[in-house]
């Protein structure tokens, strides 16, 4: 059965075709609307939005060209359109090769460089062709064409160490030399390294260089190296280098200091009293750096500075002479005189000695004053030499080869410690040799009348042990029919201690038993072997 419609029925159908009638004039509107943008944006693409503004030359910047240099190519356009919009300048060259430039925006009405950088590939005329691009076109037919340019060839560069100057006062200073062949000029950095570290460079310096050589200095203060090395960088340029002609590298050596100073000539040698004397002296400058000024001083024996005077610098490897006189000499006596080479970081010194001459008031004596101290030394001569004649005979020690019987001891024990305490030993100088004096017991330090010099002595039995001469020390002796009683003493070896004052004493063994006698304390005693 089949269903009935509703009683509103015609008014709905009513509804949906006015629904539908509405729909399709709506999609036809939407349609016109589109196709109308479509139709101007058309028309737009065909317009001329982009001119030149000004010439419509292309310029190029940077000429004259060498080869290996960027040449900056670019044109002024203007904007004439309604709409903000884009454009970029392309280079083709006639080997294929092309060079795009960024993108530059323009707003409507406006004007605006665009540009770009192109690289010539070869010596002599290069041509190009240039025009002017944009997404959007609209582009005048004017902005493109060709140009040529003239590129030469590569410049040259170089540099090399000239000299160095190392001082201690002024540290190290190295002189350097740039060139640059003919052409445009430029941009370099300049760098110095230690050879060893070339990744710590000590010092740069960026230069702008012309045609030509330029000198440039470098202040390095006091590095710790002896080989340097010297770079020369290009900034945004290509350089013809031969055999690393931008690079070079120097030895350098520390300064060193070192000063003589030479008494050369001393009028009159032995001066007399309130006398003038001369001294003529030589500075020199052995190290390899140079010398400041200082002064030269002559210091007496007493630490009396009888003079002074200025002193200039000196070169390496040179030598300064001076003259000094001084009026009326006020000593009598040998004098140690010094002479003193004083700076700020040098010091340097020598010393001669001074014999005296008598006084003027002595010369009119009426003998022959060399004849008197002739006859004085061969007079203490003679006696010195019966003095110790005298003093082996009557020290003569007797000998047990053909007796058993021996002879006491001179003198005890303490008799024979309060004379060896009086008895004095000879030394000498170890600086003017002058011999001295000086107690037997005596050990440390002893001042030199002579040069006034301390040094140190050691006590006696430190010193190197006596050997003792058998034949010496071995005597007869004369028979005796009393009691005797003498000291003994004995040990392994050739060695052994004198049984008074234990000062060690060389007896050979093989000649054991034998009669001894000690040198220091002149102990007479009996060295036996250890066995025995």
């Amino acid at each position: 059965m089949a269903r009935s419609l509703p009683s509103n029925t015609p008014f709905t159908l009513l509804l949906i075709m006015l629904l539908c009638t509405c729909s399709l004039a709506h999609l036809d509107r939407f349609e016109s609307t589109i196709l109308n943008q479509n139709n101007t944006q058309n028309t737009n693409s065909n317009e001329v939005n982009f001119t030149a503004a000004g010439s419509d030359k292309i310029s190029i910047i940077g000429q004259p060209i060498h080869l290996g240099d960027y040449v900056h190519a670019s044109i002024l356009i203007h904007n004439q359109g309604n709409i903000r919009d884009s454009v970029r300048l392309v280079v083709e060259g006639i080997d294929d090769s092309i060079w795009f430039g960024e993108y530059v925006e323009i707003d409507s009405g406006s004007s605006r460089e665009i540009s770009v950088s192109l690289l010539p590939s070869k010596v002599g005329n290069n041509e190009f062709n240039w025009s002017v691009y944009s997404p959007g076109g609209g582009i005048d037919d004017d902005l493109n064409g060709s140009f040529s340019i003239e590129v030469r060839d590569k410049q040259l560069l170089q540099i090399e160490f000239n000299s160095y100057l190392w001082t201690s006062e002024e540290g190290l200073q190295v002189i350097s030399r740039v060139y640059l062949s003919e052409g445009v000029s430029r941009d370099i950095m300049v760098m110095i390294f230690d050879n060893d570290d070339k990744d710590n460079p000590l010092q740069s310096l960026q230069v702008s260089l012309d045609y030509g050589s330029r000198i440039i200095i470098f202040d390095l203060g006091d590095p710790i190296v002896d080989t340097l090395f010297i770079e020369a960088i290009p900034i945004y340029w290509n350089p013809i280098v031969f055999n690393s002609e931008n690079t070079s590298t120097l030895s350098v050596n520390p300064p060193v200091t070192s000063v003589e100073i030479e008494f050369d000539n001393i009028y009159p040698q032995k001066p007399s009293e309130n006398e003038n004397i001369s001294f003529e002296y030589t500075v020199t400058n052995t190290g390899n750096s140079k010398i400041n000024s200082g002064l030269i001083r002559l210091i007496t024996s007493d630490q009396t500075i009888i003079h002074e005077e200025n002193f200039p610098s000196l070169l390496p490897d040179a030598t300064y002479s001076g003259k000094i006189i001084i009026t009326e000499w006020p000593y009598i006596q040998p004098t140690n005189v010094s002479i003193y080479f004083i700076s700020e970081e040098y010091y340097a010194s020598n010393w001669i000695l001074i014999d005296s001459a008598n006084s003027p008031q002595s010369s009119s004596l009426p003998f022959d004053i060399y004849a008197v101290s002739y006859g004085t030394v061969a007079g203490l001569t003679v006696v010195i030499m019966a003095k110790i004649v005298i003093s082996a005979v009557v020290n003569r020690t007797p000998s047990t080869i053909n007796d058993s019987k021996l002879r006491p001891p001179r003198e005890s024990r303490i008799n024979a410690n309060k004379s060896r305490k009086k008895e004095k030993r000879e030394v000498s100088c170890p600086l003017c040799e002058q011999r001295l004096n000086v107690p037997l017991s005596h050990e440390g330090l002893v001042r030199c009348p002579s040069c006034e010099s301390n040094f140190e002595v050691l006590p006696l039995s430190e010193n190197v042990s006596q050997e003792i001469n058998l034949d010496e020390v071995q005597k007869e002796v004369s028979e005796d029919n009393g009691e005797i009683e003498i000291l003994s003493s004995s040990s392994e070896g050739d060695m052994l201690n004198c049984p008074s004052c234990e000062q060690k004493l060389r007896v050979l063994e093989s000649k054991r038993p034998v009669r001894a006698r000690c040198p220091a304390c002149r102990c007479e005693f009996m060295a036996l072997s250890k066995e025995k």
